[in-house]
């Protein structure tokens, strides 16, 4: 009888150790077999490099605030039931949480990029897994194999740029000249969900003509951006008469075949481009004092994030809608560029 009750003891360790979420809340200086379960979840997902040592450190805690930051997960390094869960849904065999026609668009896409080389069938196989990896390495993206919701966001802007599908039809409206119209779309309705984190977008300058490529990668009341490259920071430089400005001026969105109308301040703030990403920093650019470190895009020549608005967004300091960057975004609108 003792013998009995000790194996089901034994069963229910076992069972709530391989449960696919953790019983309790991990954080700063939890110590265990659930700890080193998710040293290995990470690992496994490439987030974390270290030695599975049971002990929930400064090294676990950056790792998995990595893994939140990618997956659009409040960055605060506590694994509770939401990034448990996540966590989990990102190792299954798998690789992807996607169905499967949203996997047969990224398919698509990577093909037409050149870099899947199979069947469109929504399957996520070697080759698919190959192709993500291919795509992740190349836009500077963690190359886990796996489609979180930043990879999908910028295989998803990428389309514009890949050759088109046969057959594809075009639904965006044109102007005689063959350019797409220049929308106006709402922040909260449309355009924070068009132009979601993670993707890459083209940017048109209304009052000179000049391009550069951006990527949003934070902000909730408007689009918090930087440049994709450090060559389009030197283009933004220009732009505003050589040096970073809190100036409003009026800008196209060019993503996904669509012509968006808004407005930028090029003025880097809140971030340090030499620190980790979401790191919590004492003293961060423009004068931000402690936060997290909103600097994703590395080397790019500018320290932290940029404004851009569009109809109806709202600055993060007051939560009300800026007078100057509504009227840039109107002026962007009837440009006609």
């Amino acid at each position: 009888m003792r013998r009995s009750k000790l194996l089901i003891f034994f069963l229910i360790i076992t069972l709530s150790l391989t449960s696919a979420a953790f019983a309790d809340t991990l954080k700063y200086g939890s110590r265990g077999a659930e700890v080193t379960k998710l040293q290995e979840q990470l690992k496994k997902l490439g987030y974390f490099s270290g030695k599975a040592t049971g002990y929930f450190g400064s090294v676990t805690t950056t790792a998995v605030k990595k893994f939140q930051a990618s997956k659009g997960i409040a960055v605060d390094g506590i694994v509770g039931k939401q990034t448990s869960k996540v966590l989990f849904d990102s190792g299954t065999s798998s690789r992807s949480a996607l169905s499967r026609e949203r996997l047969k668009k990224v398919q698509t896409v990577l093909k037409n990029h050149g870099m899947y080389k199979g069947k469109i069938d929504g399957i996520f196989g070697k080759l698919t897994n190959s192709a993500v990896r291919q795509f992740q390495q190349k836009n500077g993206l963690p190359a886990t194999g796996t489609i979180d919701a930043a990879t999908e966001a910028k295989i998803t802007a990428s389309a514009a740029s890949a050759a088109p599908s046969r057959g594809a039809a075009s639904t965006v409206r044109t102007t005689a000249e063959g350019k797409a119209k220049i929308e106006m779309l709402d922040w909260w309705k449309e355009a924070n969900k068009v132009f979601s984190i993670g993707t890459t977008a083209k940017v048109i300058d209304v009052g000179t003509g000049k391009s550069f490529n951006i990527v949003r990668t934070y902000g909730g009341n408007h689009a918090d951006c930087e440049a994709a490259t450090l060559e389009d920071s030197k283009i933004i430089k220009d732009i505003w008469g050589g040096n970073w400005s809190w100036t409003r001026r009026p800008i196209i969105i060019e993503l996904n075949g669509r012509r968006l109308a808004a407005s930028m301040a090029a003025m880097p703030h809140a971030g340090v481009d030499n620190q980790p990403a979401n790191k919590i920093l004492n003293k961060r650019s423009q004068g931000y004092g402690r936060g997290y470190n909103l600097d994703k895009i590395k080397n790019n020549g500018m320290d932290g994030v940029f404004d851009v608005h569009f109809l109806n967004s709202r600055t993060h300091g007051t939560n009300r809608v800026d007078p100057n960057h509504q009227k840039a975004v109107k002026k962007a609108a009837a440009s006609g560029k």
